[in-house]
């Protein structure tokens, strides 16, 4: 009997050993799954407050890019207008235009040529008002020009192929060249965009904007995944227009190309 009830003792104890492990057991895995679940809660709020930054400084990036670009565009504006002759420079210790006095009654021109300049007449006898072609060629200009600032490429397109065909030997037709063959790219159209700035590189080779067009040609064969053409586009301007803006932009270009495996 001894024996028997020993052994019934011993079996309840490890009965209720295994129990009492079970359930330690079971509230430590309880504390565990717990856990993990606080630090997959904190991880997701960190990686929200991350995407938060981020979105951010996604943000301000592209207002200092649109900034940049509008301070571009407008001293390449103010370039044009002085290359043209549009604008004169004032001569030294100028006062501002606001400040000059107004034209006396002997500095205005005489009546018939003042009726040359502002208005002609028809068979009719009719008063019509007179066309300045420079004005009208500013003005083509100009509106294709605020087309590309308020990013209504497609606008800007028109205006600046309408320019060319107007104005092909014009100051500003190397400029607005580059701006169209720009504004095809900016819009994926790079196969236009390449044959435009090619095609400045042939009609204005004295442009100013011989340097950007190399520069853009590079950029479209990239995104044409045409690597060797690319390089030496890239390569070119790295040469030839060192210390430059441009060419560390070429550079940086080359560089991610070569991260990238391409050569």
């Amino acid at each position: 009997m001894t024996g028997r009830w020993s052994r019934l003792i011993a079996g309840g104890a490890g009965l209720w050993l295994a129990s009492s492990s079970g359930f330690a057991q079971a509230q430590l895995d309880q504390s565990l799954i717990a856990d993990l679940v606080l630090q997959v809660q904190q991880l997701q709020e960190e990686v929200r407050q991350l995407r938060g930054q981020v979105e951010q400084q996604n943000y301000q990036i592209e207002r200092l890019e649109e900034r940049q670009k509008a301070q571009y565009l407008d001293l390449d504006e103010r370039l044009t207008d002085l290359q043209s002759g549009a604008v004169a420079a004032p001569a030294p210790n100028t006062p501002p235009i606001a400040a000059l006095e107004p034209p006396t009654a002997t500095d205005q021109p005489p009546d018939n040529d003042a009726t040359a300049n502002s208005d002609t007449q028809n068979d009719a006898g009719d008063t019509v008002a007179a066309v300045n072609p420079a004005m009208d060629e500013e003005g083509t200009y100009r509106s294709a020009f605020d087309h590309l600032k308020a990013l209504r490429y497609v606008d800007a397109a028109e205006g600046f192929m309408d320019y060319l065909e107007q104005h092909p030997d014009s100051p500003r037709a190397g400029n607005a060249q580059y701006w169209l063959g720009e504004s095809y790219y900016v819009t994926r159209n790079y196969e236009i965009a390449l044959d435009v700035f090619q095609e400045l590189l042939e009609k204005y080779p004295e442009s100013n904007k011989v340097a950007d067009a190399w520069l853009k040609i590079g950029y479209t064969h990239y995104e044409l995944k045409n690597w060797d053409r690319a390089r030496d586009a890239l390569t070119r301007v790295v040469e030839q227009y060192s210390s430059t803006n441009l060419a560390r932009l070429a550079e940086n270009r080359l560089r991610t190309m070569r991260l990238e495996g391409h050569y």
